[in-house]
């Protein structure tokens, strides 16, 4: 078997953010002061109750007014909720700060000298896309961008990373696909029939899993899968 694409995730696995922060700057901007780890906590409950919605896709505006309605929820505060909701969505980008991890840059030049296709699929909207590639110089390096609203559907859903491969022309196990969810990305790709890497950056082992640590490892699971 050949490899002939690389498929990524985007958040955690080439970009790393900092959402717990952005909301608290945001509230603290509105004169409202929330530990960070009240506003983590406050995300994981979240997280949990939006599981089972992850692969129903709203506008971009709709979902993300009801997440910041539900962690103003968790977080107890009731009052100008909803006038908060919309000023976290409003505001969002000019309080949020997106990093490449350090590796990244020269791993996709060096994928891509490979002959090699490179895509995304990822679950955030078009729109964060258009916000978040550009700050961290990474528009012009994918062959193929898959969001929430591309086709409707969110990881894992196969239809995903099936839309992905069309539009590289290749076959599912032609594909190596690269995240930091063990449900949502690497389960997700191999129920696709991709390969499926993972990325452990904290280097946690996971047993009878591919992982990696940095995208730098990338190239010495591509050398054992294509002999």
């Amino acid at each position: 078997m050949t490899i002939k694409a690389v498929l990524f995730d985007l958040g955690n696995t080439l970009v790393y953010q900092e959402p717990y922060e952005a909301f608290k700057r945001i509230l603290k901007a509105n004169g409202i002061n929330k530990p960070l780890k009240a506003i983590r906590e406050a995300f994981e409950r979240g997280n949990k109750e939006f599981e089972v919605e992850r692969n129903e896709v709203s506008p971009p505006r709709e979902f993300y007014m009801k997440w910041n309605a539900l962690i103003l929820k968790h977080l107890g505060i009731t009052k100008s909720h909803d006038r908060l909701a919309v000023e976290i969505d409003r505001r969002w980008f000019n309080f949020s700060r997106s990093h490449l991890y350090p590796e990244v840059k020269k791993s996709l030049n060096r994928l891509r000298k490979m002959g090699l296709r490179l895509g995304l699929v990822t679950g955030g909207y078009k729109l964060d896309l258009e916000q978040i590639l550009p700050e961290v110089g990474l528009q012009e390096f994918f062959d193929v961008q898959v969001c929430a609203d591309t086709v409707g559907k969110r990881k894992p859903h196969p239809e995903a990373f099936a839309h992905a491969l069309k539009q590289l022309g290749v076959d599912p196990q032609e594909a190596v696909f690269v995240g930091d969810n063990y449900g949502i990305d690497y389960l997700g790709a191999q129920n696709a029939g991709l390969v499926p890497v993972l990325v452990q950056r904290d280097g946690t082992p996971v047993s009878g899993v591919r992982t990696i640590r940095t995208l730098d490892d990338i190239f010495a699971v591509l050398e054992e899968i294509n002999g």
